[in-house]
């Protein structure tokens, strides 16, 4: 009777007329069988002559063309031979496979039988029977004690499964980018030892933040007819990516680890997607940055770039960036064109500079992309590289507007009090001054005091309550305001300038106790 491949890894053995010793051991799935050699011990007696005898079998994910199974005996002999024997097997398919006559191991007392396996062989159960006869030497001559199952052990040879492969989608991002965690498996046959992508298994990922947060299971996926698996994840921290094929009856566990980063962001997330498809094929990449706000220094923004699905790009194009408006010495707008930084597969950036002199506002963000689709890779032993071997496929993917970011110019607000700590409830009076860079006749920008402009004021109680919103003040010709408010307990007054499309907003906070 075959029994099922989730019981013993080794089964007990029986030799004619007299019980086996058992090999007790652990279920397949647990970490004590995993790597260990399948094995079954059985003790034959012929008149005085007493042979404890095992067969060890190689673990079950390190099978290639063939399986070595070792037997090894003790006696209360003097010495021992092999007259004849050798390991037998009846692979999953119940085909009977025959192995080669036991030869000496090089190790007193050991002796080996190899099976060779059609290059078609499978994972799963496989009988293994033992039949031999061994010549026992002892003071009062020759005794031959013969070695056979009565029952076959079954042990399960599981094919070898790898990740080699796996990245994101670009590896670091602004915080809260959507980004792709992708890779690709392979599995080994058993019998011809080559490898192919490993499809229909399953696939979870799982991601560890930087820091003290647990590790915690994102999804759980199963891998196309390629062996490529992908997933769409916001990572909200840095941290390590791990995708693992879970042990089964046919394939062993394996898992491969990347790390990702996510970059802090003070201005609003933007990002989107274009994709192609050409011949067939079809290639993508998606867009990450965030608004700018921009003082009389000159800010960097970085546009990061991931590739959708299985296609590498980032290594010829670039991301563009136009205005939608003209200003100051750009009456026409302004555009401009930065070569794609290629830093990984699947992830490319680049960095954009903007300063006050340009025009503020929106400005479209684009990419043309001359990207590779990839087919099944092909597999060779288990190089990570030949996974994207079938990268090959063009696919120009490009868009003006695949995204869009904001620019303002910055301002900056101010708020003081004439009293910062009063005895009980009273007025006090508030100032402070707006600022805003500006652009300059004759060409420039400057911080200069902001005329006419409103400014909110709002009154933040101690304590969990919200603020409150109190009054608005306009700023004078000097770009100030003061104003009288009546302040019942401790809190913080705040000033807050609420910007325009053009100008980037600011505030600014000061605390006041009473009593």
């Amino acid at each position: 009777m075959r029994m099922p491949l989730s019981m013993a890894l080794g089964a007990t053995l029986m030799v004619t007329g007299v019980a086996a010793t058992p090999s007790v051991a652990a279920e397949p799935g647990s970490a004590s069988s995993v790597g260990s050699p399948g094995s079954a011990a059985m003790t034959k007696r012929v008149d005085d002559v007493v042979v404890t005898a095992k067969i060890s079998l190689p673990p079950g994910s390190d099978v290639q063309g063939s399986i070595a199974g070792t037997l090894s005996i003790t006696h209360n002999g003097t010495s021992a031979a092999m007259r004849s024997g050798r390991m037998t097997m009846v692979d999953p398919e119940g085909r009977d496979l025959v192995g080669a006559q036991f030869a000496a191991s090089g190790t007193a007392n050991t002796w080996t039988s190899t099976v060779p396996l059609s290059a078609d062989a499978v994972p799963g159960v496989y009988q293994v029977s033992v039949d031999a006869e061994l010549a026992i030497t002892t003071d009062d001559g020759v005794v031959n004690v013969p070695i056979r199952t009565a029952n076959p052990v079954l042990v399960p040879f599981r094919a070898k499964r790898s990740i080699p492969m796996i990245w994101t989608s670009p590896s670091s991002a602004p915080a809260g980018s959507t980004i792709s965690v992708s890779g690709a498996a392979n599995m080994r046959n058993l019998g011809s030892g080559d490898y192919a992508p490993a499809t229909g298994q399953q696939v979870k990922v799982y991601f560890d933040p930087t820091g003290d947060a647990p590790e915690a299971l994102r999804a759980t996926l199963t891998t196309d007819d390629r062996g490529y698996f992908t997933t769409r994840q916001k990572a909200g921290a840095s941290g390590k990516w791990r995708a693992e094929m879970p042990m089964t009856d046919t394939g062993a566990r394996t898992a491969w680890t990347i790390t990702s980063a996510e970059r802090e962001r003070k201005t609003r997330l933007r990002q989107g997607s274009v994709s192609a498809t050409q011949n067939g094929f079809t290639a993508g990449d998606h867009l990450m940055t965030h608004d700018v706000v921009v003082g009389l220094a000159p800010v960097q923004r970085r546009v990061d770039v991931g590739s959708l699905g299985f296609a590498i790009g980032g290594k010829s194009g670039w991301v563009s960036a136009e205005s939608r408006r003209g200003e100051g010495s750009f009456p026409d707008g302004f555009q401009v064109q930065k070569e794609l930084v290629h830093s990984g597969v699947g992830t490319s950036h680049v960095t954009l500079t903007f300063n006050p002199t340009l025009p503020a506002g929106v400005y479209d963000i684009g990419i043309r992309d001359a990207m590779k689709a990839c087919s099944a890779p092909d597999w060779e032993e288990n190089d990570a590289a030949s996974g994207a071997s079938n990268c090959t496929h063009d696919v120009l993917v490009q868009d003006p507007t695949v995204t869009a970011i904001v620019v303002k110019r910055a301002s900056t607000t101010t708020v003081s009090a004439s009293e910062t700590s009063i005895p009980d409830a009273g007025t006090i009076r508030l100032r402070g001054e707006v600022r805003k860079v500006q652009l300059v006749s004759g060409g420039g920008a400057q911080d200069r005091p902001a005329p006419n402009t409103d400014v909110k004021l709002y009154f933040d109680p101690a304590g969990t309550a919200a603020p409150v919103y109190k009054k608005t003040v306009t700023t004078g010709a000097e770009g100030t305001y003061s104003t009288r408010v009546v302040t019942n307990s401790s809190g913080r007054w705040i000033a807050k300038y609420t910007g325009t499309r053009l100008q980037a907003p600011s505030r600014d906070a000061v605390r006041v106790t009473v009593g």
